[in-house]
Order: structure tokens, then sequence, then C-alpha cells
């Protein structure tokens, strides 16, 4: 059942009045087949809710309650007239009414827990008072077990279709599935998520940024996450250069005699990818360009001194706050509708990946592809052990928690399309403040490229392994420099990690046409760099909201 819509009215004064809307919301969300366990915290959240709407009701008023589903997304929604309150401060309780001090102590910490417990649930649970009615909104998404089942049935899916599709299907047959099913369903998806990226990028960085009281905080927090996104960068390209130079990828000279099946693959090179180019292009020529290309850092650019600015125009502070963190939640939410397709866009590009590289590419290359793998997943412990480390806090729950964004990151092959999804899982379930994760995630999009740097030193020493290019110290010296810096310049365009390794491959005096081995192959090694990435984003954010005391983390822990 994709919609529904029930409501039902309580009169507030009536003896059961609680146990009546309970039993509504129970029934309403067996009916639209809502999972056991999520069914059970709905129903925590609602009484809870229910609670303070009925202690705060006007005489005689009556308690509406609605239970509607779309796309996926339950919605629990509680509402009475009554006087104002905020559900998420706990007051002090007077003695008066009560035979002894331990009635009003069992009663004073049932009203902290259960203020703790709604303000833990952050976009999930939303209250607000108009014209003297006060609302509670409880969202109740599906579980997240079955989001990621459904989406690993579809990758084991697309694999199996991709594979049929290849090796069974006529050739015409399999063009024709990929053009006109496949790729527009890919595209209409990607397309979506664009739509979303800048907006999220924007606002939710505004209304983290509007928080901050102190400049001087704001800056520390940024020096501290661009100071974690160099360090795995330099771990990535160290790591990935001693397993290449260790593994020796590739038969020494093998590709002299290939030239000519590549000779046609050509790769601007002439982008400028410099360190400078980058930190210029930062500030934008106008306000609404960025938005239009969707480019990351310019974009950040302009929500940090938005951000900041707001805190600094006086009486209109709070009510610009309130306009930001309104926009924020309503792009999250369109963002959660969204999501709900993944398992379909994991389907069509797993599927149009084994198509494009076919079973040859694979083979031909694959020692190369098994060292980049390798390479990726000691990286990927790496993230671990600085979590266990620098964090001081267990990495075996962190990966637990994360999985749902490495794979959306691992089959998507883009970290801003995953933006919006490792976003949430930072606040929702690692526990990091939006202060942090706001800020880190969309900043790590674009400059933290770990997975990219692997790419680019196992693919550039096995091209020149493959063309007889004796690969001297200098040479190696030169080689770490350019990919740092590469990292932080590569192109925003589709195939830009190509490009830069045209780059590199002119630093190593190896042909540029010898892209042609592995430009077959890139689209699936790009599905483990952009894994790497996202999961290097979140681990980032995670230690350092670990030493700045803004983790929850009796949530990180639960």
């Amino acid at each position: 059942m994709f919609f529904y819509n029930q409501t039902g009215k309580f009169k507030a004064d009536q003896e059961n009045v609680l146990a009546g809307c309970m039993e509504f919301i129970e029934d309403a969300l067996k009916k639209i087949g809502t999972d056991k366990k999520l069914m059970l915290k709905t129903l925590l959240l609602a009484e809870e809710s229910a609670v303070q709407i009925i202690e705060h009701a006007d005489e005689g008023a009556f308690v509406s309650v609605q239970v509607k589903k779309v796309l996926g997304d339950a919605q629990v929604s509680i509402s009475s007239l009554g006087k104002e309150y905020d559900p998420f401060y706990h007051s002090e309780i007077s003695e008066s009414g009560f035979s002894n001090l331990e009635e009003v102590e069992a009663s004073e910490a049932s009203e902290a827990a259960r203020a703790i417990l709604l303000k833990a649930q952050g976009e999930k649970l939303k209250f607000s008072n108009r014209r003297g009615r006060n609302s509670v909104r409880i969202l109740s998404g599906q579980s997240e077990k079955s989001q990621l089942i459904y989406t690993f049935a579809a990758l084991f899916m697309g694999l199996l279709f991709g594979l049929f599709m290849s090796e069974v299907l006529p050739e015409h047959v399999s063009s024709g599935l990929g053009t006109y099913v496949l790729t527009p369903v890919k595209t209409m998806f990607m397309n979506a998520l664009r739509i979303i990226i800048a907006p999220v990028v924007f606002f939710s960085i505004v209304s983290c940024i509007s928080q901050f009281k102190d400049i001087a905080e704001l800056g520390r927090i940024g020096a501290k996450v661009m100071g974690m996104y160099i360090f795995t960068t330099v771990i990535a390209v160290f790591l990935s250069m001693g397993l290449a130079l260790l593994f020796h990828p590739g038969e020494y000279g093998f590709a002299l005699n290939l030239s000519e099946t590549v000779k046609n693959v050509e790769v601007d090179t002439n982008i400028d990818t410099s360190l400078l180019n980058t930190i210029v292009n930062i500030v934008p020529s106008n306000f609404v360009e960025p938005f239009l290309k969707s480019d990351t850092l310019q974009l950040i650019f302009l929500a940090v001194i938005c951000g900041v600015a707001v805190g600094m125009i006086g009486e209109y502070t709070a009510v610009l706050q309130n306009l930001f963190d309104a926009l924020n939640s309503l792009f999250l939410t369109i963002t959660t509708l969204i999501s709900r397709f993944i398992p379909a866009a994991v389907f069509c590009s797993v599927a149009l990946i084994m198509v494009e590289t076919g079973s040859g590419s694979f083979l031909s290359v694959l020692f190369m592809v098994g060292t980049q793998i390798i390479a990726v997943f000691c990286m990927v412990v790496v993230y671990g052990i600085l979590v266990l480390v620098m964090g001081h806090l267990n990495p075996f729950m962190f990966f637990r928690k994360i999985r749902e964004g490495m794979l959306t990151s691992f089959t998507l092959c883009s970290s801003s399309a995953a933006m919006p999804t490792n976003m949430r899982i930072c606040t929702e379930k690692l526990g990091i403040s939006p202060k942090i994760s706001n800020f880190s995630i969309p900043l790590g999009a674009t400059v933290n490229m770990d997975g990219t740097c692997i790419f680019l030193v196992t693919s550039g020493l096995f091209l020149a392994r493959a063309y007889g290019v004796e690969i001297q110290s200098g040479m190696l010296t030169t080689l770490i420099i350019t990919i740092i810096l590469l990292s932080f310049g590569c192109p925003g365009v589709p195939g830009g990690a190509l490009v830069c390794l045209g780059i590199v491959l002119e630093c190593l005096d190896v042909p540029v046409e010898s892209i042609g081995l592995v430009i077959g192959i890139s689209a699936f090694l790009d599905m483990f760099d952009t894994m790497s990435n996202t999961t290097g984003d979140m681990a980032a954010a995670l230690i350092v909201a670990k030493s700045e005391g803004m983790i929850d983390l009796n949530r990180y822990k639960s």
C-alpha cells in the first residue's frame, strides 16, 4: 500500500483517551504493513507525544489523530487546541500534589526521560503551535533493514541481468533495453538527485553556520575537518603506492604492441586543475550560477557567508534562522522521498555497467583491479583504526551504522548523489551534531578524494609498467605531490578522474592514449573509489565531532 489516510477524534478529557488514541494509531500502522520493530518505536514516540498534547489540551477540546502514508513513509500527526508548551523542556516540578519526595523524584525523572527521548528524534519529530493548536508530527519511514535488503537485492539482480544482456541477448536487443529502459530510469533518478544537491548543501550549511555564536569555534572546526581530509589523502597516496610497487600489476611492457587499439582514445588534459585555480574559483561571479552548476565549493562559500551574516543582523536573526531551518527540513524530506527509488536506480546502474564494460575488459586488467580493490579495502581498515585511535570509539559500531551510506555510494558512484544519505546517517545514526555533519560532509564530497587518489596511483603505475616506463625515485616524488594537489582540484565533470589520470600519465612520460586500457573498467572501479571517499568523509566527521564534544554517545552506542 503506497497511499493511505485515516483520521480519528477523541475527547481530551474523556476517560482512557490515551488508550483510544494509541489503539487507533496501532490499527492504522498494521493496515499499512509497517515493520514490527519500526511500529513499536513509532508507538512509543506517539504515546509520549500524546501524553503532552492531552495534558495541555483546553477543557472540552478534541484530540485529532491522523495516520497517512505516501510512497513508503508513514506519518503520524497528533493535535489539539491548548496552551503552548515546549515538548523538549524538562521543567522543575512542584512538590504540591505528591504525598512524598519519592513521588516528586519519580515524576521529574519521567518528564526528563520523555523530553530526552523526543529531542533525540531530530527530523523524525516536529512540534508546532499555530493559532492555539499544539501539533506533533512523527515520521515513520521504511525500516532501515528493509531498505538495505531491497538495495542489496537490486545490486544482485542488476549483476545477473547485466550478464544476461551482454552474454545471452542479441546485441540489438541489449542495446535497445539499455537505451530505452535502463538509461532513462537511471538518468531520471540522477536528475532528481541533482535537483536537491544544491539546496541541501546550501540550506544545511546556512542552518549549521547560523547556530555558531563564536566565529573562532567555526574556524577551529573547519581547520580540524580540513586537517583530517589532508591527513587521510596522504595516507591513501602512500598506501596505494606501496601496494602497487609491491604487487607490480601487469607484465612489464605488455602493452607496447597494443597502441593501435587505443590510439583513438582522447582525453582533454588542458583543464586547469591546479590548487591556485581551485582556490580562485571558490568565489563565484554571481549568486545564481553555483546553484545552476551545483558547484559544491562555491555553494559552501555562499552558505558560510550567509550563515555568518544571519547571526549579525539583530532583530531579524531569529526569523531568518527559522526560515533556513524550515527550508533545510523541506529539502531533507524531499531527499527522503527520492531515496525510496534507490533500489531501482541501483538495478539499472549495475546492469548498464556490466553491459558497457563486458567480461573481456575485466580479464585484461584483472591484476590491476585486484590491487585497486585491496588498496580500497586497506583504506577502509585505516578509517576504522583512526576512529578507534583518534576518536576512541568502537569502529565495528561505526561500520555497522554507515553500511547503508557505503552501499549507496558504491552503487551510485557519486559522492554528491550519496551526500544527503550520508548527512542523515551522521546525525540520526552516529549522533553527530548537525554543526559538524552539515559542514563536513558537503565539503568532503568536494575535496576529500581518497578513492580517486588510489585510482590515480594504481592506474598510473600500472600503465607505466605496461608501456615499459622505468619509474625513478624522483618521478615518484613528483607523482605524490601531483596526485595530492589533483585530489583537491579534480574537475567536477563526468570522467573527471580520467582527466586527472591523463595529467598523471604526462608526468610519468606515459602515452595519454594508454588510458584506453583502463577506460572500460573505470566505471567499475569508480564504485569502490566513491565508497572509500564517502567512508572517509563520515569517519572524519565522527572524529572531529568527538574531539569537540558534539556527539551523542548514547545514540552512537545504541
